[in-house]
């Protein structure tokens, strides 16, 4: 049981101690997407604590070029231990176990139910499989697993008494998803056209405050089509590296002139915001790679010393 809160309830509600005697046990998620070579599952390990940055466990995958898919387990060794006087609900009703998901860089939430715990002496499990398409997702996502009175037949007065009343006193899960790491996931997306140039960088916020840095709000763009891709994209020399490495410091070199230089704004108030407005991914990179932003040619000129050497994979 996780989100301890000091709250008194009107009715009887599944607690740590009701939980253990009911054998609850949540196994470990799993996560997986797919690309070019099928289905790839993101290794989290034994010591997972429901806390899952993308990019720290899987460098390859990016919000704009892959799916998510999550996979959840929940057992329930002894069920009868819910129903009764004793429990939450009485034995002939049923109790449901549901999923708040929502996300606040997303402007997306929704709740849905995953299953039903019946008055039995024999285990219940409960699967929970969600795929997230791809270019759906940013900022941070969180689901939140509670119990409720999915039927009710019967009532007494210290149980819940109305379909859709909480029954776990706090979540028995929570899982929360980092989209967008701090500077981890450049937006990168393709396009097609023979006569135009190998990239292009789009621009599309409003307010380098409040925008999340994600393909809907800035956006680098490859040629699909100019002769140099397939070096970009899947070159292994030293030569195409640096050419994608120029294309990534030129284009980060953009959007930090825009920022601190045509817009104005201080980086100073990045700490207020969420990590991953585009101020704030601005502020991380300023302070990383050591830029100097006292002009444009400064801009371009200190990203070149201190990144290009990672880009292209130098000694």
């Amino acid at each position: 049981m996780v989100q301890s809160t000091n709250q008194v309830s009107l009715y009887r509600k599944m607690d740590d101690d009701m939980a253990k005697k009911a054998g609850l046990k949540v196994e470990l998620p799993q996560f997986s997407y797919i690309n070019s070579e099928g289905v790839k599952k993101i290794e989290v390990g034994e010591v997972f604590e429901g806390v899952l940055k993308v990019n720290e466990f899987d460098t390859e995958w990016a919000p704009s070029e892959n799916d998510l898919t999550v996979k959840q387990k929940f057992i329930f060794n002894n069920p009868s231990v819910l129903f009764g006087v004793d429990g939450v609900t009485m034995p002939t009703n049923k109790i449901g176990l549901a999923v708040h998901i929502h996300s606040k860089a997303s402007s997306f939430q929704q709740k849905l139910s995953i299953g039903s715990i019946l008055n039995t002496n024999e285990k219940i499990e409960v699967d929970f499989e969600y795929n997230y398409p791809k270019d759906s997702l940013r900022g941070n996502l969180e689901m939140d697993f509670f119990l409720y009175l999915q039927e009710t037949n019967e009532s007494r007065p210290n149980q819940a008494n109305k379909i859709g009343m909480t029954l776990s006193e706090n979540d028995i899960y929570n899982l929360v998803i980092v989209i967008d790491g701090e500077g981890s996931s450049f937006p990168i997306t393709e396009f097609s056209d023979k006569d135009g140039p190998l990239w292009i960088l789009e621009k599309n916020w409003a307010n380098a405050s409040d925008d999340t840095f994600d393909s809907s709000n800035v956006n680098l763009s490859l040629n699909i089509k100019h002769p140099l891709f397939d070096q970009v994209k899947n070159g292994k020399l030293k030569v195409s590296k640096a050419l994608m490495g120029d294309i990534m410091i030129q284009a980060m070199s953009m959007i930090i002139q825009q920022v601190v230089i045509i817009e104005g704004h201080s980086l100073e108030d990045a700490d207020e915001l969420s990590s991953n407005s585009i101020l704030a991914v601005v502020k991380y990179w300023v302070s990383t790679f050591e830029v100097d932003t006292s002009s444009i040619f400064s801009i371009m000129n200190s990203l070149r010393r201190n990144l290009e050497r990672d880009m292209i994979g130098g000694e």
